[in-house]
């Protein structure tokens, strides 16, 4: 997952600076969860449904959660 971040800023420039980044799958992941897991279930499903389309949405177990 490639992703742009500012990453500093020149100060004689006074521009930001930024990297692109290749995030690794398990450090993809790593983010997203620890995102999610701040948020309390009511922020997360506001979140869910704003943000990612129904047909990427699957509802799953409490089981499957874990597995």
């Amino acid at each position: 997952m490639k992703v742009k971040v500012p990453f500093d800023w020149d100060k004689i420039a006074q521009k930001e600076l930024g990297v692109e980044v290749d995030i690794p799958k398990p450090k993809a992941r790593e983010l997203i969860r620890s995102f999610f897991m701040r948020l309390d279930y009511k922020q997360r499903q506001s979140w869910i449904h704003k943000n990612i389309p129904n047909k990427n949405v699957k509802h799953i177990s409490e089981e499957e959660l874990y597995e």
